[in-house]
């Protein structure tokens, strides 16, 4: 009533390869792979372009702030060095206005050096 299995050997058993499914996956690989290669590097050159793009907007933004800014700097030094700005910081610091003529002369204080 009772049956054994008896264990079957496949050891020597070989399966012959099968020369046209090798040759399918041969031109499937040799098409694909240039395909694929073709297409990441497609890809890869739209995101360099879309990175270069975002890359340029914010520099030209970059410039334009730099650009504003030295032109807001060169309107405060112009005004600060105008001649009517000098004429009353001179005035704030008590120098008086003297004849286009006359020369003034300063000597240094010989007794205030160490």
């Amino acid at each position: 009533m009772y049956t054994q299995k008896k264990s079957i050997e496949n050891v020597h058993i070989v399966r012959e390869r099968d020369r046209r499914r090798f040759r399918e996956l041969l031109a499937v690989l040799c098409l694909g792979v240039p395909i694929g290669a073709f297409l990441l590097l497609f890809t890869w050159q739209n995101l360099e372009v879309i990175r270069l793009g975002r890359d340029v907007n914010r520099l030209q933004q970059q410039r334009k702030q730099l650009a504003d800014e030295n032109k807001a700097l060169q309107l405060e030094l112009d005004r600060r060095t105008s001649l009517s700005e000098v004429e009353k910081k001179a005035e704030a610091l008590g120098f008086e206005t003297t004849a286009a003529r006359s020369i003034v002369m300063v000597a240094p204080n010989v007794e205030a050096r160490p």
